[in-house]
C-alpha cells in the first residue's frame, strides 16, 4: 500500500488472503506497519484538504493495473506529477514510476489537462513503461517544465 502521508516511506508490501467485491473489505496475510487513511468517498469534495483527493492506494504487483476513469460531461480523471512549495514554506517533489498500466477514458476535452501530465517537474525522476494510453477526450500525455521523465 502506498503512503497516504507525507512520508514517501510509508510504503507496505503485503498480500491479499481474501476480497469481498460486495463490501469491499479485504484480508491481508499479514500485518501493516504504517497507518493508511482512506476512505470510499472523495476528500476533494468540500474544504477538508483544498480540493485534493487524500484516499489511499494500493498497487496490484501480480497482474496489470487498469485505472478507468468515469465519463462525466467528458471529463475523464488525471494522473499529475508536480513539484509544489506549501504555504509553510516546504519544498515537495513529485515522483512517479508506473509500469504495466492500462489509463482509460482519462483526460478533459478542450483543455491540456491531458490522463497523464508532468507539469514543473523537475527535482526527482519519473518513469512511464509498458503502458497504455486510450479512449481519452483529450491528449493521453503532457510533459511541460519537467525533465527526468522517462516514457
Amino acid at each position: 500500500m502506498m503512503p497516504t502521508s507525507y512520508s514517501p516511506k510509508a510504503v507496505d508490501d503485503v498480500f491479499v488472503e481474501s476480497y469481498d467485491n460486495i463490501t469491499g473489505k479485504i484480508t491481508l496475510k499479514s500485518k501493516l506497519n504504517y497507518y493508511h487513511w482512506g476512505r470510499a468517498t472523495s476528500t476533494g469534495i468540500g474544504s477538508d484538504f483544498d480540493g485534493v483527493d487524500m484516499r489511499g492506494e494500493v498497487m496490484i504487483l501480480t497482474r496489470n493495473i487498469k485505472i478507468n476513469a468515469e465519463d462525466i460531461e467528458s471529463w475523464g480523471g488525471q494522473i499529475v506529477t508536480s513539484d509544489t512549495i506549501e504555504f509553510s514554506g516546504k519544498a515537495r517533489y513529485g515522483h512517479t514510476i508506473m509500469d504495466n498500466v492500462e489509463i482509460f477514458n482519462c483526460s478533459q476535452i478542450d483543455t491540456f489537462k491531458s490522463a497523464l501530465r508532468f507539469e514543473a517537474a523537475s527535482k526527482r525522476w519519473s518513469s512511464v513503461t509498458n503502458s497504455a494510453i486510450h479512449n481519452g477526450y483529450a491528449w493521453g500525455l503532457m510533459v511541460k517544465s519537467s525533465q527526468n521523465v522517462l516514457i
